[in-house]
């Protein structure tokens, strides 16, 4: 079932890595777009809301949860600062767009074997070698 939302979420980021790339150099790249954009993102998870309560589903909330969404938002906003920069300075999305998800499938993996102690089998570190390399050929 996870995979189904995988590849929704891949959909997803190649659609707005599209539209950011369109976009750049024709919004303000650190104000506005990202302003825009973050606000956008919104209404989907207001639909979503709005939905589990019409439909009499319980909303989990904890504050642990909370702070670590405020975290997680901080760092989406970053995150697209930089990305509408990367396009508005030149990068194609051809090139921009993988090396960026790919750097950050190696960060998170890296982050969830350190710092939450996930598993990780010797097949897993040859994709991870394998997509720096792939980084490597994308940028150089």
């Amino acid at each position: 079932m996870w995979l189904m939302y995988a590849l929704i979420t891949i959909i997803g980021y190649a659609g707005m890595d599209f539209f950011i790339k369109k976009a750049s150099g024709k919004i303000d790249d650190y104000l506005l777009s990202t302003m825009i954009i973050n606000f956008f993102a919104l209404l989907p998870a207001l639909l979503m809301y709005f939905w589990l309560k019409f439909t009499n589903q319980n909303v989990l909330v904890s504050k642990e949860g909370t702070i670590f969404s405020i975290i997680a938002g901080l760092f989406i906003g970053i995150g697209t600062i930089t990305l509408i920069r990367m396009f508005s300075l030149g990068s194609n999305l051809s090139i921009g767009s993988p090396v960026v998800r790919i750097g950050t499938v190696v960060l998170t993996t890296l982050l969830g074997i350190f710092l939450l102690n996930e598993s990780f089998e010797t097949k897993q570190i040859i994709g991870i070698l394998l997509s720096v390399l792939g980084i490597s050929l994308i940028v150089f």
